[in-house]
């Protein structure tokens, strides 16, 4: 992920934190006992080499040492577990946001190879579907029609573009209609695998809305010397489609980046560009889920509320994110 930090990306979650420090706690412990672990091997094959010990010994080992390291090993594993994951898991898990938070509350059904998200509009239900009307360029998710069901004259479906508002409990009831997908939002901390045939509830609230995400995730980047050759072509190919500018030259910002943009900046002579995600929170699948799993990834847009309002009352019948591949084509 572009302008991620070299630990982790960028924590934008309300509860984020928390599940930060249980990485990092056992990130730090897999080091330690992979370096302790190479220092044991390395030694066992020193010590125990063929030409110092020509008989073999066929009791059982007897050393305590390496009783007492895997007793320590065990001992933190279960502190890591018992301490750390089992209370932040259970506390995020048994406590879905109530009514009185007034929760967002968005359907999200993962198929082969995109996310279709159900808005269920302003009288908050869903409108209902049936498997056998499912078109995936009409109907992605088989809504039925408005005569049949009036709670579905105001219902949105969006593929793989998520509107949320800031700082507001967002409640995803998660499904699939094909195979297992894992719906995972880096940013967010959020990861949870669709299972067909089950809904699944996960909640998250987003502490910064696209454009402050977008401002943490800004980077300098060294503009080349020339507008041809093979560094002109990696920088172009590694920045494009995938981000924007921010005020270089006579470069417009929010500009994406193409060949055209470096020719340009190299004429006025601009030797650094402020470069950022087009779309800083992506929504990925983190389960293999089939050939085209690559290409499976939505992107979330972040409001405010006001702004989310706005959006949601001018919201069309279907909105669609063009992957960045598909756009080269």
């Amino acid at each position: 992920m572009i302008a991620s930090s070299f630990w982790l990306p960028p924590n934008i979650a309300e509860r984020g934190s928390e599940i930060d420090i249980i990485i990092s706690y056992l990130h730090i412990f897999m080091a330690v006992l992979f370096v302790v672990w190479g220092v044991y091997f390395a030694y066992c094959l020193v010590r125990f080499r063929a030409s110092a010990n020509p008989t073999a010994t066929y009791a059982d080992a007897k050393a305590k040492t390496s009783k007492a390291a895997e007793v320590i090993v065990i001992v933190i594993e279960a502190i890591l577990l018992v301490g750390f994951s089992i209370p932040v898991w259970a506390y995020y898990r048994s406590e879905p946001p109530t009514a009185d938070k007034n929760p967002l509350t968005v359907r999200v059904v993962a198929q082969q190879f995109a996310w279709n998200i159900h808005y269920p509009g302003p009288d908050g239900k869903f409108g209902k579907t049936r498997p056998e009307l499912i078109d995936e360029a009409l109907n992605p998710i088989g809504l039925v029609d408005a005569s049949e069901d009036p709670n579905r004259a105001d219902d949105y479906v969006s593929v793989n573009i998520f509107h949320i508002p800031k700082d507001r409990d967002i409640l995803v009831r998660l499904t699939s209609k094909d195979v297992i997908h894992s719906f995972a939002v880096p940013l967010l901390r959020v990861k949870q695998d669709a299972i067909p045939g089950m809904e699944i509830p996960i909640w998250f609230k987003a502490t910064k809305t696209s454009e402050e995400t977008q401002k943490i995730m800004t980077r300098a980047y060294a503009v080349p010397e020339s507008a041809a050759g093979r560094r002109a072509e990696k920088f172009i190919n590694r920045n494009r489609l995938l981000i924007t500018m921010s005020k270089n030259g006579s470069v417009p910002a929010g500009t994406t980046l193409t060949a055209e943009h470096l020719k340009t900046l190299i004429a006025d002579g601009i030797t650094s560009v402020d470069l950022a995600p087009a779309f800083p929170v992506n929504i990925q699948c983190a389960q293999l889920c089939g050939l085209g799993h690559y290409r499976m990834k939505g992107q979330m847009v972040i409001h405010e509320s006001d702004d989310y309002e706005a959006w949601f009352a001018e919201a069309g019948v279907e909105e669609v994110f063009e992957d960045d591949e598909e756009e080269d084509d």
